[in-house]
């Protein structure tokens, strides 16, 4: 969704809100007009015509108080609804995101757009066209009022906007590169706030805070600079803007203050002018400067919103036959992790992947779920590649238990079942296959139990389990497990190989336990610590 597409879904809502400005904006105009109207009072004798003039005044005076009211009324729809499809829309933008894409940047990052980002929108936006509306609509009818009581300050008035736009328009460029710079410095700061703060136990037991200290007040000190630079040439616009509007102002007064010695125009015309002129170059020079502000917040909502379609493949998963791996290389930078990898997997196969630390296993396995993609060579499904595979077929398909899964604050339930139907007997079934029916059994709330802090109230093994279990109700054609008992003593481990051994799918481990103990479990175990991958049968 673009910014225009953003006011036509809300156009309804947004007609409200440009209601709502417009009929606050003759309320300078009506407190003039109630002062200048005030002046009468020098020129009338009875009571009647003093009683008149007080309550006109009193009425002009009193009524844009009313109709503020009634203008945050009508605003606050909009406010809302554009706000809330921001949110939904920043977050869908991060979901659409390719986990090989998600990686590229940092959590804090992703913080600092929803949070931060968002509100720096919130405050530009809507600040920006409820002052440009308002100052347009106050200057066509402080002009109408000029021009009947003198024409010629009329044309001098938009002349002087045109020199104030004209202004604008020289400063919008730096500004916008600088409120750019700020976003950035912003994100850094986060991100190294956030690590400061998930650290700080290590930091301390480490001694190492003065380091992280250097760090941290350097992210500071270059994220107010840049708030400094930004802040600057908003002043040196608003310097400049403020001699212009400053010196119109003065000889507009002399003028008027001329006209009115020569008799051209009233006392109660000359109040008029006297504060309309400076309501009028003022309210310009604001809404002029708004404009740059609006144009920022437009960048910011198609940074925090705007993402590329993912390209729909129309190739489904499927495998009834086998996996191959042919001629695999893979490298983080200048380090090669995979160099010449050759593997043919058979449908329902149980194999398993070993090796030494940093040959490429769970690299290996990220190249067999889509989870990495920049790789060379192939990888086909049933004579199709990989690539060419649509992610959500495949994802429907592949079961990945990773060796941190996150846990929500939600019940051990849902947890494991997640987004699908509860069957008490396939959830009990699954609880037994990951060995943790038994230790839920003593539990006061069963799988009701609470489990908190991405699983911190429970221990390193039952964190790993659930994860099990989690693929296992999920019953994906094919599950891989990367290291399924790296936190379970032997008994459990055994348990969870017997369940993966009598398990009717495509089954891949990664493991580098137990390898003789385990290669009965297996019908194909790999070595990629040898060359190419080395396949025993």
């Amino acid at each position: 969704m673009d910014i225009k597409s953003l006011f036509t879904e809300n156009k309804k809502q947004f007609l409200y809100y440009v209601v709502g400005i417009l009929i606050i904006t003759p309320t300078n105009i009506m407190t003039t007009f109630a002062l200048a109207n005030a002046f009468n009072l020098l020129e009338v004798s009875s009571s009647q015509e003093i009683l008149g003039v007080l309550v006109l005044s009193l009425v002009l005076g009193f009524s844009p108080i009313i109709l503020q009211v009634i203008s945050r009324y009508l605003r606050i729809g909009f406010m809302r609804d554009v706000l809330v499809q921001v949110r939904i829309l920043s977050y869908k933008k991060l979901l659409s995101k390719s986990q090989d894409e998600f990686r590229k940047e940092s959590m804090e990052s992703y913080q600092s757009q929803l949070v931060s980002d968002i509100n720096l929108f919130e405050s530009d936006f809507f600040l920006s066209i409820l002052n440009v509306i308002y100052a347009f609509g106050n200057f066509i009818l402080g002009i109408a009022v000029l021009a009947y009581i003198a024409p010629l300050l009329a044309i001098a008035t938009i002349l002087a906007s045109i020199v104030l736009f004209v202004l604008t328009k020289v400063f919008e460029k730096p500004t916008l590169e600088r409120k750019g710079r700020v976003l950035k410095a912003n994100s850094k700061f986060h991100q190294g706030l956030t690590n400061v703060l998930r650290g700080l136990e290590t930091i301390k037991l480490y001694q190492v805070v003065d380091k992280f200290k250097t760090t941290f007040y350097e992210d500071i000190v270059e994220l107010e600079k840049q708030k400094k630079s930004s802040y600057q040439i908003n002043l040196l616009q608003s310097n400049i803007m403020s001699w212009v509007s400053g010196t119109f102002q003065v000889f507009t007064v002399i003028y008027a203050a001329y006209l009115f010695s020569i008799g051209n125009i009233q006392l109660s015309s000359l109040v008029v002018v006297f504060n309309l002129i400076g309501q009028l170059i003022w309210g310009m020079n604001n809404g002029f400067s708004m404009m740059n502000r609006f144009k920022t917040s437009i960048e910011i909502f198609e940074n925090i919103t705007q993402y590329d379609e993912p390209e729909i493949l129309d190739k489904k998963f499927k495998l009834k036959d086998r996996i191959i791996a042919k001629g695999l290389h893979y490298s983080y930078g200048d380090k090669q992790v995979l160099k010449n990898v050759n593997i043919n997997i058979h449908n329902k196969d149980k194999v398993l992947i070993f090796g030494d630390s940093g040959t490429g296993k769970t690299t290996f396995v990220n190249l067999l779920t889509q989870n990495l993609t920049d790789y060379e060579g192939e990888i086909l499904y049933d004579n199709v590649s990989l690539k060419e595979i649509d992610p959500k077929s495949f994802i429907s398909n592949v079961g990945y238990v990773r060796q941190e899964h996150f846990i929500f604050d939600d019940s051990i339930k849902n947890n494991i079942i997640l987004n699908k139907a509860f069957n008490k007997e396939k959830f009990i079934q699954v609880l037994k296959q990951s060995v943790l029916y038994e230790w839920i059994e003593t539990l006061e709330l069963k799988e009701d139990h609470e489990l908190l802090d991405n699983g911190s109230n429970i221990s390193g093994g039952q964190r790993q389990r659930l994860n099990i279990a989690r693929e296992l109700y999920a019953d994906k054609e094919m599950i891989i497990f990367d290291e399924p008992s790296s936190s379970l003593d032997d008994y459990t481990s055994s348990k969870i190989y017997e369940t993966i051994k009598n398990l009717d799918k495509t089954v891949v481990v990664i493991s580098h336990r137990h390898i003789d103990y385990l290669s009965d479990s297996f019908n194909q175990v790999i070595d990629l610590s040898k060359k190419g991958g080395v396949s025993h049968a």
